[in-house]
């Protein structure tokens, strides 16, 4: 997926919509994968987008949405998931959780501000993931370059893009 870099770091995706105006996305966390399966609920189907050899991230589109994106396994698309919808925690045994998407990363930065605290992870494969937490959390959670963390998000957070071709 071609991306540029605009103010701040955000990626910014262009998007063709029928109609041929180009629409750009300021989301950061981007990630592009293979559709792996969509199993259909009454009113939402799980869609798996595996994103590299360990990551596959679930996530609970519309079943109109499904069809509206001709989303299919084998397809291509891209997750897009808002830094604040996710949470970080510390890798404890046993802990049960009702967030479906549960990803392990590296640290890589930590920019912290009176209020409000943004950690970049490195997930692999050149990946990473943005999350904003709140200054208090950060302290607690020791975050610094280098730290093991894991990335905890709901399926229902996921916004799901088809790519062509």
């Amino acid at each position: 997926m071609a991306s540029a870099t605009g103010a701040a770091g955000a990626a910014v995706v262009p998007f063709v919509p029928p109609g041929g105006r180009c629409l750009r996305a300021s989301e950061r966390n981007m990630l592009e994968g293979i559709v792996t399966a969509i199993v259909y609920g009454a009113v939402s189907a799980e869609v798996g987008l595996l994103v590299n050899e360990r990551i596959v991230i679930d996530a609970l589109v519309p079943n109109s949405t499904v069809a509206a994106l001709g989303l299919k396994p084998g397809g291509r698309a891209v997750a897009l998931i808002k830094p604040s919808f996710i949470t970080l925690i510390d890798d404890v045994p046993g802990l049960a959780l009702s967030a479906r998407n549960l990803i392990g990363g590296t640290v890589v930065n930590v920019l912290t501000g009176p209020v409000e605290a943004e950690c970049v992870l490195d997930i692999g494969e050149g990946r990473e993931l943005t999350v904003l937490v709140t200054s208090h959390s950060a302290r607690a959670l020791e975050l610094e370059a280098g730290r093991q963390i894991l990335a905890s998000f709901k399926a229902s957070h996921i916004i799901v893009c088809a790519l062509d071709g």
